[in-house]
């Protein structure tokens, strides 16, 4: 099973965004694929982007998921990085870190419908 490596450490930064204190990795796949994303200390992130109005729902801030959403948001940040794999890495990082699959999914579906939204 896929596996975070290191723990997701960060601070708040400025406008509701946070920064990465030290790197940490993820490794696709399973623990020692050699298919390993490493996010660098420094990154900055806004967490998950979560409508407001599902906060209730899906806390932008919540512990749980956060470390995947810092992953998501750094796959995004890599300029030929496929968004399509960046969503799909996101649902496994969720998996592995044993949020509910239903939350997995709508946070995964919710992803890749706003990628295509924003796409256009």
């Amino acid at each position: 099973m896929s596996k975070f490596t290191d723990p997701l450490v960060i601070s708040p930064w400025v406008d509701g965004r946070y920064i990465t204190e030290r790197p940490f990795s993820f490794d696709v796949g399973f623990k020692g694929s050699g298919l390993t994303v490493a996010v660098p200390r420094l990154f900055v992130t806004d967490l998950a982007s979560v409508p407001r109005l599902l906060w209730w729902l899906l806390p932008p801030h919540d512990p749980q998921y956060a470390a995947a959403a810092v992953l998501h948001d750094y796959l995004l940040s890599l300029p030929d990085f496929d968004r399509m794999t960046a969503h799909s890495i996101f649902l496994e990082a969720l998996t592995a870190l044993g949020v509910a699959p239903w939350k997995a999914w709508v946070m995964f579906l919710a992803v890749v419908i706003y990628g295509r939204l924003s796409s256009h």
